[in-house]
């Protein structure tokens, strides 16, 4: 049974990138700090992450790692894990495949690795079969590449994932009147018009009418003339599968021309760049739980995040949701089967626990009940929640919703 959760309340963060193909259905460097592990003595656990921290649309898959980072911190200053301390060891993907597979490869040939997060969505694909086939398990992070997450043994998703992380936009636009709905997508990857079929698709199958692809490059002086046009066929959603840097000019040109409809932003895409937007109207759905949720968890997130020094800018988008939520299962798969603090952790036993984990819902930070199987792929993650921003605060229904 699901667990409902008390109603959102408006959250209002204080004032203060990565390229997304429709919510990024496209699809080395150690960077890590030494782990504090407040003076526990028990045999370390590390966890390695393969996170695109230094790569040209990778802002919030480095925020992602921070906060992973935090986590670490926090459960060491909480006992750690039955006594062992967490430590982290960040690999920089760079955004590169050949970049990303010898940070792979790397992870595995450290036997005191004993799993590995993954924060670098665009080069999950380069990855993917070299974890699994290695035996050292991918305990969530962020993705959706349906090659790899709910394909390959050895990678346990957490968040939405293909083909829902296309559908949830079109069901992101009907609470806000979207009817007749378009795409800004960039110029320059070819990845940002790649799930383009499905979201005209899903558009249509929805009721929606589908008012066409505009793709734009990050060098345009102005967007005038595609808002112009957006304007003139009477479109009232927006879908951006450009990077948030550009879809703050985007936003800003078209209201500029008059724009008065949503614009669309989810999963990875959604991100303080974007949402700080003056008179920014959003609609979107997140694949990892909101972080202005006022329910218990999320407010234990939001103190660990101030505990630990990590800004809001920081906190505050899905790709750090995720992360949070994957140190928290993997807290309390590992927390009965890591053993004694003297015993060590190996990758044999996070597989065996990650293989007893039975409809987990973390009191509500995953969007559905988890359950993973030994040596099978992880089921497919078809919840997501809905969420609307606008006079700079977020709302959005308590529950996930749940297509069937």
């Amino acid at each position: 049974m699901r667990t409902r959760l008390p109603a959102f309340t408006r959250f209002r963060w204080p004032a203060g990138v990565a390229v997304v193909a429709l919510a990024a259905a496209a699809c080395s460097t150690t960077g890590s700090a030494a782990t504090d592990t407040h003076g526990l003595t028990g045999t370390p656990i590390k966890i390695g992450v393969l996170a695109n921290v230094s790569g040209p649309t990778g802002a919030s898959e480095a925020s992602a790692t921070k906060v992973f980072q935090a986590w670490a911190a926090h459960t060491n200053q909480a006992g750690g894990i039955g006594g062992h301390p967490v430590q982290v060891v960040v690999k920089d993907t760079k955004e590169d495949a050949p970049a990303a597979a010898a940070a792979a490869r790397s992870l595995i040939s450290d036997s005191s690795i004993a799993a590995v997060v993954a924060a670098s969505t665009s080069t999950d694909a380069a990855v993917g079969s070299i974890l699994a086939d290695s035996g050292l398990p991918v305990t969530g992070g962020i993705g959706y590449n349906p090659t790899v997450w709910g394909k390959l043994k050895n990678w346990f998703g957490l968040t939405t994932t293909f083909p829902q992380v296309v559908n949830m936009q079109i069901a992101s636009a009907q609470p806000v009147g979207g009817s007749a709905i378009s795409v800004v997508a960039c110029a320059e990857e070819p990845a940002c018009v790649a799930a383009v079929p499905l979201f005209e698709a899903a558009a249509k199958a929805a009721g929606k009418t589908y008012s066409g692809t505009m793709q734009v490059a990050a060098a345009s002086p102005n967007y005038t003339a595609q808002c112009l046009d957006l304007v003139n066929r009477k479109v009232n959603f927006v879908q951006l599968s450009i990077s948030p840097a550009v879809g703050v000019r985007v936003v800003k040109d078209c209201q500029a021309q008059g724009y008065a409809g949503y614009f669309g932003s989810s999963a990875s895409a959604i991100s303080p760049t974007l949402y700080r937007t003056a008179n920014i109207r959003l609609a979107g759905a997140l694949n990892a739980f909101p972080w202005w949720a006022d329910t218990a968890p999320v407010k234990a997130y939001r103190a660990a995040m101030s505990e630990q020094g990590v800004s809001d800018d920081d906190a505050g988008q899905p790709a750090s949701t995720a992360m949070w939520a994957s140190g928290e299962l993997f807290k309390k798969a590992l927390t009965s089967a890591a053993g004694k603090a003297s015993d060590p952790v190996t990758r044999q036993t996070v597989l065996g626990a990650y293989g007893k984990v039975k409809g987990e819902t973390l009191d509500g930070l995953l969007p559905q009940p988890i359950t993973f199987t030994a040596g099978q792929p992880a089921p497919p993650v078809n919840c997501y929640w809905l969420y609307q921003y606008q006079n700079g605060a977020f709302a959005g229904s308590a529950q996930p919703t749940c297509p069937s």
